[in-house]
């Protein structure tokens, strides 16, 4: 899928399709993260790996108690 940069407001956002919306099981007002997962010796359109809800989930739980440790050390 081919996405498009636009800017808006002094911000980028990258404009998603109804098909791609439905294909990528996202909503209006969804969260998600997008990480650079390979880069060319050109300059080209960067390849994109999007997560599902199930798997964001998992690395949060992969991660939880790193979280919490990181939140104990922010209350002292």
């Amino acid at each position: 899928m081919t996405f498009r940069v636009q800017h808006v407001d002094g911000e980028y956002r990258v404009v998603l399709s109804a098909e791609a919306m439905e294909a990528l099981h996202l909503t209006d007002g969804a969260q998600v993260d997008i990480k650079l997962v390979k880069t060319a010796a050109t300059v080209s359109a960067p390849v994109f790996q999007y997560l599902t809800n199930d798997e964001a989930l998992q690395i949060f739980r992969d991660t939880e108690e790193q979280h919490r440790e990181a939140y104990q050390e922010l209350a002292k």
